[in-house]
């Protein structure tokens, strides 16, 4: 999918700063610049105080819940910059609603008196909600970018100058962002299904796997002489980690020491290639 949101946009730890980094700069604004006609509601400063928590919580509430959704679908379907831009859009307007819901339900003498309506009202919340979740919103996502830039190039001048300590391999999607740094002793294989590859390895006792959007003729050539060989279109392996290579009737197949990790095939196009790497493990 084109123009796809970088996944550390919505990933589980920047989820969270976003949520508390939003939430204490909507509590400073509102307090410092009174909006939303709360001061025609409330004139106690505690009282004030009170009201201001509630509804940020409120605001909190629902973002927390539009990105445990977010996530959860992001990690089984790419989300556009377009899909990002109108699940912001939906967050801003479900706060809205609520907050015009409340705001006429629990004060009818005052929004007669001041002649509210629902929808100017709404207006006026949606307004101020999407000016003030913008500034903290646009920090935040630039400081994620800039966080997720400086370790990406902290990797790539790692490897340039050859650090050996600790050796890992590194995993990038299409786009070249990083999904996966490992120790290449905890790697299996890798398959590839359309245009993801999935990487199996071990993650504490058991056997994971993360699924990133790549081929694998795109990561085959990062790691020519590092352990990764190509045996099938469908399939690279780490050499090291095998243990036997057989005929199984008509074809060849390499088998590892764990028994959970699955025989995997060499096709005939590859077999020459995995021999001269394997003879001198």
């Amino acid at each position: 999918m084109k123009n796809k949101i970088p996944s550390y946009f919505y990933s589980k730890q920047n989820s969270l700063w976003l949520v508390v980094g939003t939430a204490i700069f909507t509590e400073m604004f509102i307090i410092i610049f009174e909006p939303f006609r709360a001061r025609v509601l409330i004139e106690n400063d505690w009282q004030y105080l009170l009201w201001t928590t509630i509804v940020v919580g409120v605001g909190m509430a629902v973002i927390c819940l539009s990105r445990w959704i977010m996530t959860a679908y992001a990690t089984r379907k790419e989300l556009s910059v377009t899909g990002y831009s109108i699940w912001l859009f939906l967050e801003v307007n479900v706060m809205t609603f609520i907050y015009s819901v409340v705001m006429i339900e629990a004060f009818p003498s005052i929004a007669e008196e001041y002649n509210w309506s629902f929808f100017s009202l709404y207006k006026d919340i949606l307004l101020g909600a999407a000016f003030t979740l913008f500034i903290p919103y646009t920090i935040l996502l630039l400081a994620f970018a800039y966080v997720n830039a400086k370790n990406e190039l902290q990797a790539v001048v790692g490897h340039e100058n050859g650090d050996k300590e600790p050796e890992m391999y590194h995993f990038y999607d299409e786009r070249g962002e990083l999904k996966l740094s490992i120790r290449p002793e905890m790697v299996y294989y890798l398959e590839s299904a359309d245009n993801y590859v999935t990487i199996y390895y071990i993650n504490g006792a058991k056997l994971d796997k993360l699924m990133i959007r790549n081929t694998l003729k795109n990561i085959e050539w990062r790691f020519l002489d590092k352990g990764l060989v190509r045996c099938h279109r469908s399939y690279i392996i780490n050499i090291k980690k095998v243990s036997v290579i057989r005929r199984q009737e008509s074809d060849v197949v390499v088998d590892f020491a764990d028994s959970r990790v699955p025989t995997i095939p060499i096709s005939k196009g590859y077999s020459e290639q995995v021999m001269s790497k394997f003879s001198i493990q």
